[in-house]
């Protein structure tokens, strides 16, 4: 027994098989419109002319029929592409958590009529995929997928680590494929401040607005270890400085190791302020060894 692809037009294939010198012929027809192929056969016509409900089929014919599907599984199988990007690099700080997500991509580059239905498979308990599993690519289809690294267990001193996301379909040609990972733990930052207390002493006149006073500053540094970064962010931990503390500026900002910002701090106070000493705490923090750094920022109004 023997069987052939005679001719293929779009997702028709006609077979044929040849039994005690006659010859049998049908269409197998794959329809992929939907998740999954599915297949039908037509068009049989024996050696006596188009089949008819009386006309037996022989068993080899029927199994002919079966192989003609398998046949046409195997030769529109899908291709798994992976990327853009080929690698993910991840910049995460040591305990701090999950990181911001980077995105991958995967893309079917079999055959018209092949489906791809990709599962992803990370190499490290610390290493998160969003969905895990993408189904239904069809040819040239591609699908996107989020990344994500826990640093909450990773260390400094065993940076950087090494991993990858194996993207696996077994139908496919050339399962699985490897997207490398490489993630660089930073150690943590360390929030500095100086001075601790910014004072300004001002007269209250006797009438009309305040004068102007002039602005000062104090400093915020990173003085944690070198490749650390610290972003930080400045807030008025009371907020009851609203008639007497303008401004402090940046509010927020990115120091590497060593780096020091100045903050410039605005009194304005209103006109008909009492005489008194107010204060309000600003308060810089953000992810660090220390968590936080406080200034006080104090008006006396004599």
């Amino acid at each position: 027994m023997s069987i052939s692809a005679a001719h293929i037009s779009s997702q028709n294939v006609e077979f044929s098989i040849t039994l005690n010198g006659r010859v049998w012929r049908w269409t197998t027809v794959m329809d992929v419109s939907g998740a999954v192929p599915t297949f039908m056969i037509k068009n049989i016509t024996t050696p006596y002319g188009i089949l008819r409900d009386s006309t037996p089929l022989p068993g080899a014919v029927v199994e002919g029929m079966s192989e003609s599907i398998q046949s046409l599984v195997a030769n529109y199988r899908p291709s798994i592409l992976v990327g853009p990007p080929s690698a993910l690099v991840f910049v995460v700080d040591e305990g701090r958590g999950y990181s911001l997500p980077l995105t991958g991509r995967v893309t079917n580059t079999g055959v018209y009529g092949s489906l791809l239905s990709t599962t992803l498979v990370a190499s490290a308990v610390y290493i998160r995929t969003n969905p895990a599993i993408i189904p239904h690519l069809a040819s040239n289809q591609s699908g996107v997928f989020d990344v994500s690294v826990d640093s909450t267990d990773l260390l400094t001193t065993s940076s950087p680590y090494s991993g990858s996301i194996s993207l696996q379909d077994g139908s496919s040609t050339n399962s699985p494929q490897v997207l490398p990972i490489t993630i660089t733990v930073r150690p943590k930052a360390v929030v500095s401040i100086s001075p601790g207390l910014v004072t300004y002493v001002v007269s209250r006149p006797i009438s009309g607005p305040f004068p102007a006073i002039a602005t000062q500053q104090f400093t915020v540094q990173n003085s944690g270890p070198s490749g650390s970064v610290l972003d930080y962010q400045i807030a008025r931990l009371t907020g009851l400085s609203q008639s007497w503390l303008a401004s402090f500026t940046p509010v927020t900002g990115t120091l590497p190791a060593s780096t020091v910002q100045s903050i410039t701090v605005l009194v304005e106070p209103v006109e008909g302020l009492m005489p008194g000493i107010y204060e309000e705490t600003l308060r810089i923090s953000g992810y660090s060894f220390n968590d936080y750094a406080d200034v006080i920022i104090r008006l006396v109004v004599t």
